[in-house]
Order: structure tokens, then sequence, then C-alpha cells
């Protein structure tokens, strides 16, 4: 997305960073809004999702995500360690933790999500649908309704 007018200082960091180390060659840069039409572009590009935020309850480009196939590597914040399985469909590090951050990316890149990437994306994807679909949701939501109306918490 766009830079937020706060952070003006924060995105001339990250630019000098990729100029200091040499990596415009390596990156698309586009920080603005991205159209529901070129989404898809952007995440079959990529080899991983990064997700390193300070706090969140939940994100929905996690889910967009493994509807690509894509694996991910997140903060240990919000629901995210819920929803990842760990090295299976990426990685948990701890928040506000470059060094731990830099060594789950070391890890992706030396692991099988990285070295047989069609064959993990199809089992995030499954992995994801199996979970997250609107059958499964539903199915949960049924469940506990009629847990609720029956009295019985055991069931929850």
């Amino acid at each position: 997305g766009a830079v937020k007018e706060a952070s003006p200082g924060y995105w001339t960091q990250v630019e000098n960073a990729i100029e200091k180390y040499r990596l415009r060659e390596y990156l698309k840069l586009n920080p603005s809004f991205i159209p529901d039409h070129e989404i898809e572009f952007y995440f079959k590009a990529a080899d991983v999702l990064i997700l390193p935020y300070r706090n969140i309850f939940q994100s929905g480009v996690a889910f967009l995500s493994y509807h690509f196939g894509l694996p991910i590597i997140a903060s240990d914040v919000g629901s995210l360690p819920e929803i990842i399985a760990e090295g299976k469909t990426g990685y948990i590090c701890r928040p506000e933790n470059p060094e731990d951050l830099a060594a789950k990316i070391k890890l992706f890149f030396e692991s099988d999500l990285y070295r047989n990437q069609a064959e993990r994306a199809e089992y995030i994807r499954e992995y994801a649908n199996s979970r997250f679909s609107w059958r499964s949701i539903g199915s949960e939501t049924v469940g506990l309704y009629q847990a609720l109306q029956s009295g019985s918490r055991s069931k929850i």
C-alpha cells in the first residue's frame, strides 16, 4: 500500500538501505494501492510473504497468500501463529526482533518450502481450503451455535 504520511522517515530509511546494499535490481517497489486485477501478479512473483507486524488481530493478506499457495513468515502476534503451520506453511518469528526475522528468512530459503515450491504451494492451498474455507468456518459456527443452544459448555 501507500506510504503513510506519518512514516516518511521510515520510507527514506528503506530506500537508503536498498541503495546501500545494492538491492534495486532485485526488487519491484510499488508503494501504492494495488488494484484487485493486479494482485495475482505480485503473489505469483514472490517466494514468501513476510508479515513483520508489531501487533495485529488478524491479517486478510495472510489468507490471500494461502490462496496463491505462498508461504508466510510472520511475527508471533494476534492470530497469525494460529494460522501458520510451522515449517509446513511458513514460520513464526518473534515480534520486533530483526535477528529472529532474518534467521527465519534464512531458514525458509534452506527449507523444503523453498526448494519444492510447486509441491508445497499445493499443500498450502489444500491446508487453507480445509481449515479456512467458508464451508469449514460455517460448520464450526453451526457447531458453536448448536452447543450454545443445547447449553453444553463441554462442546465449546
